[in-house]
């Protein structure tokens, strides 16, 4: 292979990896051609894409994006899945494809830049969505807020019982109130 075809080969990686810091390397060997179509075409409609990476181009990318550790899952036959919405979303996605075929295995890969090893994308499985994530900040924002509202407003509720409690009182003992009052002008 030429040099020109390997230089335009890496800067197809860089493009393709953009600004992604988050990917999983894996190895799809044993998965026949219809197989492997099905899992790609799976993962498209997800956002994810994977690429065949030849390895000894990746170690220079990686090496030049800042993702050199990963080098060491670079050996044999080595596919690159990177994109979805987020590293917990590509890290299910892709373990539940590998659970379901059985013959691909997840080298390791790469959260924000952070080298990981296949248990520990494992571990990246259980984390919830993005969006639950988020949901989960939300609520704790909100929280000290509705808790201020809720305490500005007892003294206001507090107040109106107490004055329904009064006028409720005040009409129901009116036949008690009038001779407690004449008793008092005729004991001065």
């Amino acid at each position: 292979m030429s040099k020109y075809v390997k230089e335009m080969m890496m800067d197809q990686i860089r493009s393709d990896l953009g600004d992604s810091r988050s990917v999983l390397i894996m190895d799809l060997k044993g998965l026949d051609a219809i197989t492997e179509f099905q899992l790609r075409r799976d993962l498209r409609k997800k956002s994810i894409k994977l690429r065949t990476l030849k390895n000894s181009l990746a170690r220079k990318v990686f090496g030049e994006i800042g993702l050199g550790g990963l080098s060491k899952y670079l050996e044999g036959p080595t596919v690159l899945a990177w994109g979805g919405e987020g590293v917990a979303e590509l890290a299910k996605e892709i373990s539940t494809q590998v659970k379901n075929l059985k013959k691909p295995e997840i080298k390791g890969g790469a959260v924000d830049g952070v080298v990981i090893g296949p248990a520990q994308v494992e571990d990246i499985t259980k984390l919830p969505s993005r969006e639950a994530l988020i949901a989960r900040v939300v609520a704790m924002a909100l929280a000290p807020a509705q808790r201020v509202v809720a305490l500005a407003n007892a003294p206001a509720a507090g107040l109106m019982s107490q004055l329904k409690t009064m006028s409720e009182g005040s009409g129901g003992d009116e036949g008690t109130a009038g001779p407690a009052e004449e008793a008092t002008p005729e004991g001065a």
